[in-house]
């Protein structure tokens, strides 16, 4: 019995082993975060012009960005719901959360220069 019980431990700690480092990673192999691209332009003096990006062939959802001092500027009205600060924490919801795939999904601000970057994201693959 003894030898019985040592072996279910250590198929569970080796189950553990495997399933928490999986469990835990950010990025998805299906869509790496290199397949997400931000790009930013200046449009005039205070203005920036937002372009994400998704090159990955599935969808990309709870797209979280980093947002350091976004609390500073000011995003145009038509485009509040394709970004918003999460409380003050520096990070946004992008599109509002939403599936994007191809196509960029743009959006403009005015105020200074934010350094924008991935942070977490999922994926939804057909």
């Amino acid at each position: 019995m003894g030898r019985s019980i040592t072996t279910t431990f250590i198929c569970f700690f080796v189950l553990i082993a495997l399933v928490i480092p999986k469990g835990l990673s950010q990025e998805d192999n299906r869509c790496p975060s290199k397949s997400i691209e931000i790009v930013q332009i200046q449009t005039s003096t205070t203005e920036w012009k937002v372009s994400v990006t998704n090159t990955c062939s599935c969808s990309v959802y709870h797209v979280k960005l980093l947002c350091p001092k976004f609390e500073s500027v000011v995003v145009s009205k038509n485009d509040q719901s394709v970004i918003s600060e999460i409380g003050k924490s520096g990070e946004c919801l992008f599109n509002n959360g939403n599936g994007f795939v191809g196509d960029a999904v743009t959006f403009t601000y005015s105020g200074e220069r934010v350094d924008f970057a991935l942070d977490t994201y999922d994926v939804a693959c057909s």
